[in-house]
C-alpha cells in the first residue's frame, strides 16, 4: 500500500512538474515575441521620426543601454537623438540603420552595441558586425564621426536575481572583444571611447553602485558615462 501511495505522489509530482516546465516555456516564448514585435515597432517609429528630425545632429545608437540613457537629459546643451531600442543586437542595428540613422544624415554617432548578441554568438560574430555597421555609416555619410563605446562590463551578483539577467555575459570575453575593437580603431583612424575601465570594481566586475541589476545601469552610471563622452560630443 505504502509503495502505490508512493507511486501516486512521484506520477502526481511529475505532472505538476511537466505543466510548470510548459507553462514557463510558453511564457518563455511569448515574451520573446513580444521583444521581438517592440523592437520592430520601435524602429518603425525612429523611421517616421526621422522625416522631421534635423539632420547634421548626434545620434546615440545601441540596445537598451542606450535606450534607457536618458541623452536628452544628461546632453541638454546639445541636439541629440537617442536610437537605441532595447534587446537590439548587431544584427538589428544592421538591419535598421538606413531608415533609423544614415536618413538623417547625421554629423556624430555613438555606438554601443554588442551585449546581446552574447546570448546566442561569439566575439567574432559581434566584432565583424560592428566594423560592418561603421563601415556603412562611414559610406553613406559624407564626413560622419563614428566612435565606438567599448561594451560595458557586468555583475552576476550585485542582485540575488542578478543571473537572470546578466545571463551567458562573461567579463572575461567583453575585455577582449574591448581589446579587439580598440586595436581595430587605433589601426584604422577611428575613435574608440573606453567606458569599461571608469565601470568596473577591483574584480573587474560592473560596479553595485552603478547598476540596477547587474546589466543595466542606473542613473549614478550614466553620471560616470556621461562625464566620460562629454569631451566627444562637445568637440
Amino acid at each position: 500500500m505504502l509503495l502505490i501511495v508512493k507511486d501516486v505522489l512521484a506520477i502526481v509530482f511529475i505532472i505538476i512538474l511537466s505543466i510548470t516546465s510548459t507553462l514557463f516555456v510558453t511564457l518563455v516564448i511569448y515574451v520573446l515575441k513580444l521583444i521581438k514585435i517592440n523592437t520592430k515597432l520601435k524602429a518603425k517609429q525612429f523611421g517616421k521620426f526621422n522625416t522631421f528630425s534635423n539632420k547634421k545632429q548626434i545620434v546615440f545608437l545601441g540596445d537598451s543601454l542606450t535606450d534607457f540613457y536618458q541623452i536628452e537629459e544628461f546632453f541638454h546643451d546639445y541636439k541629440v537623438y537617442n536610437r537605441g531600442i532595447a534587446s537590439d543586437t548587431t544584427k538589428g542595428v544592421l538591419d535598421r540603420l538606413e531608415d533609423n540613422v544614415i536618413s538623417i544624415q547625421p554629423r556624430k554617432v555613438f555606438l554601443q552595441i554588442g551585449t546581446n548578441d552574447y546570448i546566442r554568438r561569439n566575439n567574432d560574430y559581434i566584432f565583424t558586425n560592428i566594423i560592418e555597421i561603421v563601415n556603412r555609416l562611414k559610406n553613406s555619410i559624407e564626413d560622419v564621426k563614428v566612435y565606438i563605446i567599448s561594451l560595458y562590463p557586468v555583475n552576476h551578483k550585485a542582485k540575488v536575481y542578478s543571473r537572470f539577467f546578466t545571463t551567458v555575459r562573461n567579463n572575461k570575453t567583453i575585455r577582449a572583444l574591448n581589446e579587439r575593437l580598440k586595436e581595430y580603431c587605433e589601426n584604422n583612424n577611428l575613435s574608440y571611447i573606453d567606458v569599461h575601465s571608469h565601470l568596473v570594481d577591483s574584480k573587474g566586475n560592473l560596479e553595485k553602485k552603478y547598476t540596477v541589476e547587474g546589466l543595466h545601469i542606473n542613473y549614478e552610471g550614466y553620471d560616470v558615462i556621461t562625464k566620460v563622452l562629454l569631451p566627444y560630443v562637445r568637440e
